[in-house]
């Protein structure tokens, strides 16, 4: 008798090893998850919102110093150098597209009618055979610009035309 219920001691602590085993890996397992959502969230999210939020505080540096009235889009664009364009309403409620320097000095100014943006990711997706879908306003060669880019397996496409009349300023492969 004392053989038998030494042999089911025996099997009663190996489930009971079984049992924590499993517990053991699952307590493992969400360990590895959460150590990779740490590096995500400290190598993708933080600098992201970080760039974000220094992007909102140049935007308010500008239209505080100039008093502006702020039309909802704002873009830092880096080329050679780097400019801020703002979409203002002048005090007519005209809209004014505007360009500042890193020194949050105006460099350029634009108040005419805008090409639309529809119709030149239109012409660049028909001619190009490729999938743009979003342009955003840039400061090239002294002009203000409708700029997109592209990326497929084998190459990354920028594509740039007039903001005023959608022409076709200039278009890189590489």
């Amino acid at each position: 008798m004392r053989y038998n219920s030494g042999t089911m001691e025996v099997n009663m602590n190996y489930n009971n090893k079984k049992d924590n085993n499993w517990i053991y890996r699952v307590i493992i397992a969400l360990l590895v998850i959460l150590v990779f959502v740490s590096f995500c969230m400290l190598n993708i999210h933080v600098p992201y919102f970080n760039h974000e939020n220094n992007i909102a505080l140049e935007r308010n540096k500008i239209i505080t110093k100039y008093k502006l009235n702020y039309d909802d889009y704002f873009n830092e664009y880096n080329s050679s150098k780097t400019y801020y364009i703002i979409r203002i309403k002048d005090k007519k409620k005209k809209i004014v597209y505007q360009v500042y320097n890193t020194q949050y000095k105006l460099v350029d100014s634009y108040s005419g009618s805008v090409a639309k943006k529809e119709d030149i990711i239109h012409t660049i997706n028909n001619e190009y055979k490729v999938n743009v879908t979003d342009l955003t306003i840039g400061y090239e060669n002294g002009d203000l610009v409708y700029f997109g880019k592209y990326q497929d397996d084998a190459h990354l496409y920028y594509f740039y035309y007039s903001l005023d009349e959608g022409k076709f300023v200039k278009y890189y492969r590489l």
